[in-house]
């Protein structure tokens, strides 16, 4: 029986690495994913929600909320919550 990798153990790991190991390591996951076409498609009511959202950031980017901040609200809410291992 294969036992599952910890996530917070494999992204220690994967911390741990050099730089362009972590590249060709994203690369290759990326690779897999694309060739496995499990992504779905994009209907044309997405991708028009997606280009409205476009238009509206470019009129305002003061608006968007930077990754930064957005990932440490959702980290602290999550937290909060116990769903963050």
């Amino acid at each position: 029986m294969q036992q599952r990798v910890n996530k917070r153990d494999l992204v220690h790991e994967i911390r741990r690495l050099q730089v362009i190991e972590r590249l060709n390591l994203v690369t290759e996951i990326w690779d897999e994913i694309k060739e496995s076409q499990e992504l779905e498609i994009v209907v044309e009511d997405e991708k028009r929600l997606l280009m409205n959202r476009l238009a509206q950031y470019r009129a305002n980017p003061d608006s968007a909320t930077d990754w930064t901040d957005l990932r440490k609200e959702m980290y602290d809410r999550y937290a909060e919550q116990g769903e963050i291992c």
